[in-house]
């Protein structure tokens, strides 16, 4: 018998980049999940005010989607959001917990706790962890306002690294070269890591800090990445992968359902927040 008897609606995955903006429908059916519609547009920026202009390629894209849906899911700006593993120890109450991962939170996040936002999430399958995510609020706030505006319903902000793990099951690593920094994502389990890169280095430059990274999570015992999928613009693909390819790395584009370099490949890691834990993938 299967788990659903009939055809059930996402959340709309919503990417609000610099530099694109995407968003992904998809719904659930006994098969999996299947994207049923999936636009992007790129931001103009021929005015200063880069939020002003993510707002209206957002909501001239709201206007071409075919599906009503208005309920959405957004991730945080990779700089302004952090996580951890959160062990519960045996007998601890839920709201033991959320006071003992706020001081945990102390600890970890730079922010002060006025412009911290704490979030605890279980981790299926491990009874005794949960996921801590530690977000900055006017970032966070800012973006929902932005989704508000555009007449979209956010129901949850997502953690950047966590949607692109849902979006590349199986992948090792995620080099994201799309924003004013460079991020590049280990995947791992529960968690991975996320390294922020200098913005707008040259490439040698920008490779010799990747190098350096990957070299300190083998070191580490955190992973010993061999493919590494790359999202970017196709000219500074072939530069990096290039450098990469010549140290022994396996190197490709982000692929989404047999398609190459989709600028929407983080809005479907988004639009998959709702069935994660059920271990569901594309079909």
């Amino acid at each position: 018998m299967p788990l659903f008897s009939r055809i059930t609606h996402l959340p709309l995955g919503v990417d609000l980049g610099p530099e694109v903006v995407s968003i992904v429908a998809a719904e659930l059916s006994p098969a999996g999940v299947a994207v049923t519609e999936a636009i992007s547009r790129a931001v103009p920026h021929a005015s200063a005010d880069i939020e002003s202009a993510v707002r209206d390629t957002l909501r001239a894209l709201t206007l071409e989607l075919k599906t009503r849906a208005r309920r959405c899911v957004i991730a945080a700006p990779q700089s302004d959001v952090t996580m951890r593993v959160f062990r519960i120890p045996d007998g601890m109450r839920r709201s033991e917990a959320e006071r003992a991962a706020a001081l945990e939170a102390e600890a970890i996040a730079t922010w002060p706790a006025a412009e911290r936002v704490v979030a605890l999430d279980p981790i299926p399958g491990r009874e005794h962890d949960m996921l801590l995510s530690i977000g900055r609020s006017a970032g966070i706030v800012r973006r929902v306002g932005v989704a508000q505006l555009a007449g979209l319903t956010p129901i949850a902000v997502d953690v950047p690294a966590c949607a692109w793990q849902r979006a590349l099951p199986g992948g090792e690593a995620l080099l994201d070269l799309r924003g004013e920094r460079a991020a590049l994502v280990i995947f791992g389990q529960p968690v991975g890591t996320v390294e922020l890169l200098a913005p707008k280095l040259v490439d040698e430059r920008l490779v010799t800090q990747i190098r350096s990274v990957l070299v300190q999570a083998r070191r580490d015992g955190t992973a010993d990445v061999q493919r590494i999928a790359i999202a970017g613009t196709p000219a500074r693909y072939i530069a990096i992968e290039a450098l990469l390819r010549a140290d022994g790395y396996i190197i490709g584009p982000v692929r989404v359902g047999g398609v190459e370099s989709p600028p929407w490949a983080l809005a479907f890691g988004l639009a998959l927040w709702s069935v994660a834990p059920r271990g569901l993938r594309a079909a």
